[in-house]
């Protein structure tokens, strides 16, 4: 679900202010643009949700990547892990309230298709999904390192091994094949639609 808009002018994307007006009018406001957006248009909902993911979460992930910041690759992966099932939503245009293993599973069977098996990607959802939103640390079978020659791999019973910055990149290609497809294709929007509001 998106950032709602409130009375008070709040940011509901890097540089796009929005607010409810005495009248129960919203408006919206492009700061980078000087542009009035349609908080009902699918266009605009795009872009709202486009300036959303890449300025809160996948920009600031880049610039953890690119700096060499210590300590990184927990927060880069707690990033792209939230990434996948909200995502997933918007493709099919369902909630996925009480089906998050399945939503996560699904997400990722679409970027690595016929590279992993349901049960890799359950013990991943349980292992590191799970174990970041839900205990604040991954569980014993994950290990980080960004030179791992793979974003995802499963060499072992008992081991998973994740490459944040490259789980990252991967990430950033299907937001951006995403978005493609919202403005280009009619299904894929009209399910984006009904999901996506500000409202």
């Amino acid at each position: 679900m998106a950032k709602r808009l409130r009375r008070d002018p709040i940011y509901i994307a890097p540089e796009i202010i929005g607010h409810i007006n005495e009248n129960g009018t919203p408006i919206v406001f492009d700061e980078r643009t000087g542009e009035e957006l349609n908080p009902n248009n699918p266009f605009d909902k795009i872009k709202i949700y486009g300036r959303q993911v890449i300025g809160w979460f996948l920009k600031p992930a880049q610039n953890m990547v690119r700096y060499k910041t210590q300590n990184k690759g927990f927060i880069v992966l707690m990033i792209c892990l939230s990434y996948i099932e909200g995502v997933e939503e918007y493709r099919t245009g369902q909630s996925s309230r009480n089906r998050s293993n399945e939503f996560f599973r699904n997400g990722l069977h679409r970027m690595y298709p016929r590279k992993f098996t349901d049960n890799d990607l359950d013990r991943f959802y349980r292992e590191a999904r799970c174990g970041l939103f839900h205990n604040g640390m991954v569980r014993g079978q994950i290990i980080i390192n960004s030179s791992f020659e793979e974003s995802l791999s499963f060499p072992e019973s008992g081991t998973i091994k994740v490459s944040p910055s490259k789980f990252l990149r991967d990430i950033i290609t299907d937001f951006e094949s995403y978005i493609r497809t919202l403005k280009e294709n009619i299904a894929a929007r009209e399910l984006f639609d009904n999901s996506f509001s500000n409202l």
